[in-house]
């Protein structure tokens, strides 16, 4: 593909992911005291398979001549985990629910949601900004030359 339609595809992505988390936090916000255990599920493996994919742009790119970028991946991906963990943290939470019928008139039920609403408000902001900074990688690596990728040694 064109060096342009790359580009402009990764500067709409690095402008819609913000507006798509504060969409989806808005959206959490009005539905704190729903159970939703089937989104919950579905947040926490989408989280985990872009957590996967930057850790296989990691491993690839710290074969390459592109060491530094590799390693801000890896830390990226890192993120991206942890924003993983807390989707499953607000998932268990919201089968508790569902499972024991906990009512938000309750202090502990009120503080409970709270916290489910906390996790997965976190989790959101964390792939967020974990997908908004890799963006710039995984554009450098799609549009780098093979020249420019060269294996640094094949016992790494």
């Amino acid at each position: 593909m064109k060096p342009l339609v790359i580009n402009a595809a990764f500067a709409a992505l690095r402008i819609l992911f913000p507006i798509i988390g504060i969409g989806y936090l808005t959206i959490e916000s009005r539905e704190v005291f729903v159970v939703r255990q089937l989104s919950n599920l579905t947040l926490f493996v989408a989280f985990f398979m872009i957590a996967n994919l930057q850790m296989v742009t990691s491993r690839a790119l710290l074969r390459t001549t592109q060491r530094r970028a590799g390693i801000k991946a890896a830390q990226l991906a890192g993120i991206m985990f942890i924003a993983t963990l807390f989707a499953a943290v607000d998932a268990a939470l919201d089968a508790f629910f569902s499972q024991y019928n906990v009512s938000a008139n309750w202090p502990i039920g009120f503080s409970l949601f709270f916290l489910g609403w906390l996790c997965n408000s976190t989790a959101v902001v964390f792939a967020v900004v974990s997908m908004h900074r890799f963006i710039g990688i995984l554009n450098n690596f799609i549009q780098s030359s093979v020249t420019e990728l060269e294996v640094i040694s094949s016992n790494t």
